[in-house]
């Protein structure tokens, strides 16, 4: 089969032909249809300090985002079978662990990830554990079956607690920052807001939403705007979702008193913040989000697909072939969410 691979810790990569692989015991094989690319694939192309540091595999195939056919199961595999269209979702959890045993496998305490610590989807074929496997609508596009897992990411941190009626604002309009907008939209949240400082990411964002409203992070003052939209008393919920330090410290300041700030992004440096003012006499609540919850998360993403129109934050398919150039696409950031389309 092609798959895309990471060979050495040098940037690039290359597209091989390598053996299809076997699915063992709770395993299946998947033909895959569709995949998307993530950050964390940005970061194992360029192998910066993160992939050191999480342990990934190298070499490796990359891709932890997509959707396909099940065409081979392994033994002891009982709930999915030859023709089923299958999901990822991407965290792989050791079953055993005190996170495992308490409903909170997404936080396994010895978690695998798809595409880091185990060959991944950029590939005709790959494996996949069965409790990873998300069945699908067998009518679903594949690369609407995809986006399910950053769309996931969006539900779990939107939803993470109660939403409807209450300011919301998202910093960062990427993919997942532009979902967590039309999420919270869907659900009933109030003076919706997304700031960015992109224009591309603008104008996608208000393609996908109705009503929320864009403000550039650089030319617009957001705090200022923020303030007047909500009486001066700041936004209920802050949902960060750039992962700049810029951005983290700008949802502290725009978390209104009793507020919460929910921190999906991820910045790549410590990041300074006046705990007193912003966290401590505010009584702000705070959340980090990581992946999605196994698998309330899941179900809740099967209740508001309808609801968001998921096909217009695709902006961009690209052949197998071309993945290089996906993925530049991608590092320039006038794109929404990129797919690789493997096979019909």
């Amino acid at each position: 089969m092609r798959a895309v691979l990471k060979t050495t810790r040098d940037k690039g990569i290359e597209l091989r032909d390598v053996p299809i692989p076997k699915p063992q015991a709770g395993e299946v094989l998947v033909k895959v249809k569709a995949a998307a690319i993530c950050g964390t694939d940005l970061h194992l192309y360029e192998w910066t300090d993160w992939c050191e540091n999480v342990g990934a595999k190298n070499p490796l195939v990359l891709g932890h985002e997509f959707c396909g056919e099940v065409v081979e199961v392994g033994e002891q595999v009982k709930s999915l079978k030859p023709g089923d269209l299958v999901a990822a979702e991407t965290h792989i959890p050791c079953g055993h662990c005190n996170m495992c045993r308490t409903g909170k496998q997404h936080i396994c305490q010895d978690m695998k990830i798809l595409g880091v610590h185990t060959d991944g989807c950029f590939a005709e074929f790959a494996v996949l554990p069965e409790v990873c496997a998300w069945k699908l609508p067998a009518a679903t596009p594949p690369k609407i079956g995809a986006v399910y897992e950053p769309f996931g990411i969006a539900v779990h941190g939107v939803l993470k607690d109660h939403i409807a009626g209450l300011s919301t604002v998202v910093i960062g309009a990427g993919p997942i920052g532009i979902l967590c907008a039309a999420v919270a939209e869907a659900a009933g949240a109030s003076q919706g807001v997304l700031t960015d400082p992109h224009d591309y990411r603008l104008e996608l964002a208000k393609s996908v939403t109705q009503n929320v409203k864009t403000l550039h992070a650089k030319r617009d003052d957001v705090i200022a705007v923020i303030g007047s939209e909500t009486g001066g008393q700041g936004a209920d919920v802050v949902l960060e979702v750039s992962g700049s330090v810029s951005g983290v410290r700008t949802a502290f300041d725009l978390a209104g008193k009793g507020g919460r700030v929910t921190l999906i992004g991820l910045p790549s440096q410590e990041v300074p913040l006046d705990l007193v003012n912003n966290v401590i006499y505010k009584e702000a609540r705070i959340y980090g989000i990581t992946g999605r919850e196994m698998f309330q998360s899941w179900y809740l993403a099967e209740r508001f697909v309808d609801k968001i129109d998921l096909e217009r934050v695709i902006t961009h398919v690209f052949p197998l072939e071309e993945v290089e150039q996906a993925i530049a696409t991608v590092q320039s950031r006038m794109a929404g969410k990129v797919v690789i389309q493997v096979q019909d």
